[in-house]
């Protein structure tokens, strides 16, 4: 239970009570089968592009390039995703998280925003342009029937990629948005007294740590400053922090069980 969690005399931020898992599902991640199976896979539809390589020679446009590239880039940002997911002790997911701490994640993760990202769109449209020209002006230079459906289909599953990634992209940008509200929020409740028992509440180190609706959390109803006259209160331990309020301590009575907290203590954990 909570006291088993907190001792007398024993400092625990609440920030850090959030992520209590955050180590243990980081250690978590390791690499599926499905990426392994992706690699080889592309390893070998390269080796084998490469094979035939003279046979398109009499295109109009090197469509073949083309196809090296994009599986290249498949495969860069694939492999990229697996190292930063590796190196990463966050709890977070390696692509939604815009706050990378070690410099390897940062590197992984700004190759795969700034470049891999940006560049396969480009070259997936300018293969669009190509291969239309090609089996308008050349369709006889594609080796056999086949090499047709797999640019068509390789077509669609670089555009169903950049709509994927797209979506990540504005999934992460909404989620670090709400970081930085959560942030505003927290800092709204520092105060003397939460610094004083807790530290800086205000920062957070990613979307795993994203407490729930902060905005009616300064407006519960209970608080009140201990007086002298206040010796029952005095007498009861917060159930948080386990020690007894003092006069002059700002504490908070729910009404809904009785008890009565530090207001800086009962405010941080309500706003999980």
């Amino acid at each position: 239970g909570l006291r088993s969690l907190v001792r007398p005399g024993h400092v625990v931020r609440p920030k850090a009570l959030y992520r209590l898992t955050s180590s243990e599902m980081a250690q978590s991640k390791k690499v599926s089968t499905s990426d392994i199976v992706l690699v080889v896979s592309l390893s070998y539809l390269s080796v084998d592009l490469i094979c035939e390589w003279e046979a398109f020679e009499g295109c109009v446009k090197p469509v073949h390039a083309w196809l090296l590239v994009s599986y290249a880039l498949v495969l860069l940002s694939r492999l990229t995703y697996m190292v930063g997911s590796l190196v990463s002790t966050q709890a977070e997911d390696f692509l939604l998280n815009l706050r990378q701490k070690s410099t390897v994640t940062r590197l992984m993760f700004s190759l795969t925003w700034l470049v891999i990202v940006p560049l396969s769109t480009v070259w997936t449209v300018i293969g669009s342009k190509w291969i239309y020209e090609v089996l308008t002006r050349s369709p006889q230079c594609l080796p056999d029937g086949m090499h047709l459906w797999l640019f068509g289909i390789w077509q669609a599953v670089s555009y169903a990629w950049i709509v994927i990634y797209c979506g990540l992209g504005g999934l992460a940008m909404l989620l670090e948005r709400r970081l930085r509200k959560a942030e505003g929020d927290l800092r709204s409740l520092e105060d003397p007294d939460v610094v004083s028992r807790w530290g800086r509440v205000g920062s957070l180190d990613g979307y795993a740590s994203l407490p729930a609706s902060l905005a009616a959390a300064g407006a519960l109803p209970g608080a009140h400053e201990c007086g002298e006259e206040d010796e029952s209160w005095m007498h009861e331990d917060c159930p948080i922090c386990l020690t007894a309020p003092k006069a002059g301590d700002s504490v908070r009575r729910l009404a809904a069980c009785g008890h009565t907290f530090h207001r800086s203590c009962v405010d941080l954990w309500l706003v999980r």
